[in-house]
């Protein structure tokens, strides 16, 4: 009688285990953006360098190239003038996220 219990306590475990059971989630599929980096691409689609400063620092994209960004929501982006960071770019948004741009998109 105690085996025959135990069998029907062990199938039912299984039973309801199994049916709570779902297939785990990509680590990135769980990023809140809200909270994370936004990531999207900006590929130069002119003839020349194009030159940005963003937290202070100058940057650059090369012709024809694709470069890849990370950053919060609210990070902004400047021009570069002269030697210094200029007039704003863009403003990254969480609407931006996933996205590939082209440089003359942007501009």
């Amino acid at each position: 009688m105690r085996a025959v219990i135990s069998s029907a306590l062990l199938g039912m475990i299984l039973v309801f285990g199994m049916s709570s059971y779902s297939t785990p989630i990509a680590k990135n599929q769980l990023v809140d953006h809200s909270m994370g980096n936004i990531e999207f691409k900006i590929t130069n689609n002119t003839v020349s360098e194009f030159k940005y400063c963003v937290n202070g620092g100058h940057n650059y994209i090369s012709s024809g190239s694709t470069k890849s960004f990370s950053y919060s929501s609210g990070q902004d982006f400047y021009y570069i003038d002269g030697s210094s960071c200029g007039k704003q770019w863009f403003e990254v948004t969480s609407d931006m996220n996933g996205k590939d741009y082209k440089l003359t998109e942007l501009l």
